[in-house]
């Protein structure tokens, strides 16, 4: 994983080039299609980012891996990566802050669990063992915090037969028996649910302890340097717009439909979000002690050097 976000960053320039480079006025803004994110879409979709004097162009970016490197080639100057791939990318040399937070999961946030067919004898986290599980990114968020899951409850995942599959493929591959087990995400859960493809074994990232920070927006060191007006006026707008998500969560259905590609009757399964707009240093350390043990870094990141402060 390390040598990729590096590769990734040696080849920023090709990057810079499919991303087309952003004009001085304008922020491009790279972002997953998650729910995570929610909180730049109700600012976008509610106004607040033109409030707050900011040209915003919102991109879809299918591969969250690629967007360290195109932070440091300015072809995006706010991106979305999971917390794995910024800790990694930072611990490599890459001078990325984090300007704001967005999801975060608690306990009933039931969109992300590990789905195994209707016959199977999985029961547990050590029933996992020795078996092939597919998720839809090596090391991303996802797999993590599965390793993390299966650590906690008494089983190696270091025995487990991972591999790579689509989110659209999953359902597929686990009905065909390519594989025991999928790490599914809504709407694909519940399509899972509903054609008795599968069965859930585990909400394993809402049963994890505590809050779990699911999503936040990153930039570079020197962007913020030479724009703090700019980044000042981000935060402000991301600040709003988490208050105004907090008093009335029907904003967040409406902005998620213009910005994540999945009909209403769709949406209206996710589970309803929880978002904080501050990332608190208990937040990074959780993810410091997760990374550390699964010897994704080599040292904890100081907190205090990775959020951006004006």
């Amino acid at each position: 994983m390390r040598d990729r976000i590096i590769g990734l960053a040696v080849t920023a320039g090709v990057l810079a080039a499919a991303l087309s480079p952003a004009r001085a006025d304008k922020i491009v803004l790279g972002f997953s299609a998650s729910t995570a994110f929610s909180t730049a879409f109700v600012a976008a979709n509610e106004g607040l980012f033109k409030k707050h004097g900011l040209d915003i162009e919102m991109k879809l970016v299918p591969n969250s891996s690629t967007t360290p490197a195109a932070l440091m080639a300015d072809s995006l100057q706010v991106a979305t990566p999971t917390a794995p791939i910024t800790m990694q990318a930072i611990e490599q040399g890459l001078d990325l802050v984090v300007l704001a937070g967005g999801g975060y999961y608690t306990k009933g946030i039931e969109d992300v669990a590990v789905m195994v067919r209707p016959d199977s004898p999985i029961k547990t986290a050590k029933d996992f063992e020795g078996k092939r599980v597919a998720t839809a990114g090596l090391n991303g968020f996802l797999h993590v915090l599965f390793r993390k899951w299966m650590a906690d409850n008494g089983g190696d995942y270091k025995k487990v037969n991972f591999t790579e599959a689509a989110f659209a493929q999953q359902i597929d591959v686990l009905r065909g028996g390519q594989v025991d087990a999928i790490l599914a995400v809504q709407p694909f859960l519940s399509r899972g649910l509903e054609t008795n493809a599968g069965k859930v074994v585990a909400y394993y990232i809402a049963a994890l302890e505590g809050e779990t920070l699911s999503g936040w927006f990153v930039a570079t060191r020197a962007w913020t340097a030479k724009n703090p007006k700019d980044a000042a006026a981000f935060q402000a707008a991301m600040k709003e717009a988490t208050d105004m998500m907090q008093k009335d969560p029907s904003i967040v259905r409406t902005a998620n439909l213009v910005y994540i590609p999945f009909p209403a009757e769709v949406q209206a399964k996710f589970s309803e979000g929880k978002y904080r707009f501050e990332v608190q240093p208990e937040a990074i350390d959780k993810w410091n002690k997760i990374a550390l043990e699964q010897n994704m870094l080599k040292k904890p990141l100081d907190p205090a050097k990775i959020v951006y402060k004006p």
